[in-house]
C-alpha cells in the first residue's frame, strides 16, 4: 500500500462491514548522521520535543510524531515498531535512544501519528553525543559531524528510480527522494596549545636553543597526554617567502623536548623570525635561549607566549580572545 499520513493505518469499518484500505505506515521523518568518529555516541528523542526536556504537548492538534526502528517497518493495525528509550539523567522527562552506528554512519527514523493539515507545523527533535575522551591518543578523531534530513523511505543506491525489481520494493511503495544538504551538527577538536616564539635566529654566528615541555603530568590530577608539536616558521623580511613547517616527535606528558633552531628550520642557518608551535596536547610551555656560538658574549632567554586564541581566529581584539 501507499505511504500515506492521510492514509488509514489502522482496520477502519464503514457501514458496519467494508474495510477502508490500509497505508502500511504515516508520514515518516528521517536523520542521517555521518563522519561519527569510532567512540562517540548519539542519541536521539523519541518522541519530538519543544526542548532537550520537554516533550511536545499532545493535545489534539498539536504535531507528534514518534521513533519506529526503520524506514521500512511497517505498522501493525496501527501498532507502531517503536525503538526502546534509552535512560539518559539529563533529558528530564523525555525518552531517548541510542542511535546505532556502523562505519560511521547512523539512522534515526520518526513516525508522524498526529498532525494540524489545515496550518505548516514544525516537529523538533533532541539529540546527545556522548564520548570518553583520550586525550592522550588524541580519540576520538578530531573533525566535524554531519547530518541529513529527509522524508522516508528513501530509494537505494541501485534503485533511484522506481522500480519493480527492487527487492525493497520502490516500485510498490513510493520513496522520498533526498535532497538535502549534509550540515555539522557538532565537532571535535583535537586538545592544543599554541606557542609562540617572537624571535628566532640562526644568522651567522648565533643559534637559538628551543625547548617545548608538555605538563600534563602534574600533581593536580590532570591526564597525561602525548602528541607532537608542528612547528611554523616565518621569516623576517622574505616578503612572504617562509621555510616549510617542521613536526617534532610525539612528546609525552612529564617530557621535555629540546633542539636547535638550525635543526628545525629547513632554512637551516639563514633564518631570522618567528615560530608557531602547534601542540596536539594541552598546557604546552616553552622557553628560547639565544647566544653567539659557544655562549663567549651574547646570551638571551625568554619564555615562549601561550596563544589564547587556541585554534581559533585571532582577532585584533582583547575583549575577543578567549580559552
Amino acid at each position: 500500500m501507499y505511504n500515506s499520513e492521510s492514509g488509514f493505518t489502522a482496520p477502519y469499518v464503514a457501514n458496519g462491514s467494508t474495510i477502508a484500505g490500509l497505508s502500511d505506515w504515516g508520514t515518516r521523518l528521517k536523520a542521517v548522521f555521518t563522519n561519527i568518529p569510532s567512540g562517540v555516541s548519539i542519541y536521539v528523542s523519541t518522541v519530538n520535543v519543544v526542548g532537550l526536556t520537554t516533550a511536545a504537548p499532545t493535545a489534539l492538534g498539536n504535531p507528534v510524531a514518534q521513533q519506529v526502528i526503520s524506514e521500512t517497518v511497517p505498522d501493525a493495525n496501527g501498532n507502531l515498531a517503536l525503538t526502546t528509550p534509552t535512560n539518559i539523567t539529563s533529558a528530564g522527562a523525555v525518552p531517548y535512544s541510542q542511535v546505532t552506528i556502523v562505519n560511521g554512519t547512523g539512522v534515526a527514523v520518526w513516525e508522524v501519528i498526529q498532525n494540524n493539515y489545515t496550518t505548516n507545523q514544525n516537529l523538533d527533535f533532541g539529540m546527545y553525543i556522548s564520548y570518553s575522551a583520550s586525550p592522550q591518543t588524541n580519540t576520538p578523531a578530531a573533525g566535524p559531524m554531519s547530518v541529513n534530513l529527509s522524508y522516508a523511505p528513501t530509494p537505494t543506491a541501485a534503485f533511484a528510480a522506481a522500480s519493480a525489481t527492487d527487492p525493497t520494493k520502490v516500485g510498490i511503495i513510493p520513496r522520498f527522494a533526498d535532497t538535502s544538504s549534509a550540515r555539522t551538527f557538532a565537532q571535535i577538536n583535537i586538545c592544543q596549545t599554541v606557542l609562540l616564539f617572537p624571535f628566532v635566529t640562526t644568522a651567522t654566528g648565533f643559534e637559538t636553543g628551543l625547548a617545548i615541555a608538555n605538563t600534563t603530568q602534574d600533581p593536580f590530577g590532570t591526564n597525561a597526554q602525548t602528541g607532537a608539536c608542528t612547528l611554523n616558521w616565518y621569516q623576517a623580511g622574505t616578503g612572504g617567502t617562509n621555510p616549510a613547517a617542521s613536526t617534532t616527535p610525539a612528546i609525552p606528558g612529564g617530557t621535555v623536548y629540546s633542539t636547535l633552531a638550525s635543526n628545525a628550520t629547513n632554512a637551516g642557518a639563514n633564518f631570522t623570525g618567528y615560530m608557531f608551535a602547534v601542540c596536539n596536547f594541552q598546557y604546552a610551555h616553552g622557553y628560547a635561549a639565544i647566544t653567539d656560538v659557544g655562549a663567549r658574549g651574547i646570551f638571551t632567554s625568554y619564555l615562549a607566549l601561550v596563544v589564547p586564541t587556541g585554534t581559533g581566529t585571532r582577532t585584533s581584539s582583547a575583549e575577543s580572545l578567549s580559552h
